[in-house]
């Protein structure tokens, strides 16, 4: 079993038992409450200044967090293809355990790629590293969202604490990544951003 594992058991235990937190961790764990406030704290980056120094500088760092968040996918994917080479090598809470079992039958639904690294915390921890280049406010209410995202998804029987833990080590890493690309091709970013004024979309 993976470390930490009889935490996610005891966790999604409490699964059928409480209707009002089943339906609070539910919407925490379904993959539009995250994505969604995520999507308007990065809007408000990219258009909420006036000052045309600091409106460049976020907006620069918007292109990092996507190229930061395309690199988590890249990280993710190369799991599944693994997975499909190998064969299903780390099984979901919910193939190992009745509790897991369920809680993702009441709550959620089966996933088919590697419960090893958690993709949409790796992707999400990308983003919310590099947004604290920009904002320090952003990046620390995308942290608590993710947080809150990563407790639902433990709850709903279809992640390990691990899971989560890995996604957001790899975050770094893609994070860091994407940091640098977009720092070694800064006139090429600049010019993009320059058209994207022209069309009024920045």
């Amino acid at each position: 079993m993976p470390p930490t594992w009889q935490v996610s058991v005891w966790f999604t235990d409490l699964a059928g038992n409480h209707p009002v937190f089943d339906d609070l961790m539910q919407i925490l764990a379904c993959n539009y409450f995250a994505p969604q406030v995520m999507s308007i704290i990065l809007w408000c980056l990219w258009f909420g200044t006036r000052d045309p120094v600091r409106r460049e500088h976020n907006q620069k760092i918007i292109v990092a967090v996507t190229v930061g968040a395309l690199m988590a996918a890249l990280i993710a994917e190369s799991f599944v293809l693994l997975q499909d080479h190998i064969g299903d090598f780390w099984a979901r809470p919910y193939d190992n355990h009745p509790e897991a079992l369920r809680a993702m039958e009441i709550l959620y639904f089966r996933l088919h790629d590697p419960s090893f690294p958690s993709n949409a915390i790796c992707g999400f921890a990308a983003i919310a590293t590099n947004t604290w280049f920009a904002s320090r406010r952003a990046s620390i209410a995308l942290w608590i969202v993710l947080g809150l995202w990563a407790l639902g998804r433990i709850y709903v029987g279809i992640h390990y604490p691990i899971d989560i833990a890995g996604g957001i080590l790899l975050g770094f890493i893609a994070a860091f990544l994407g940091r640098k690309m977009v720092l070694a091709f800064d006139p090429q970013v600049s010019s993009l951003l320059k058209l994207a004024k022209q069309l009024h979309l920045a």
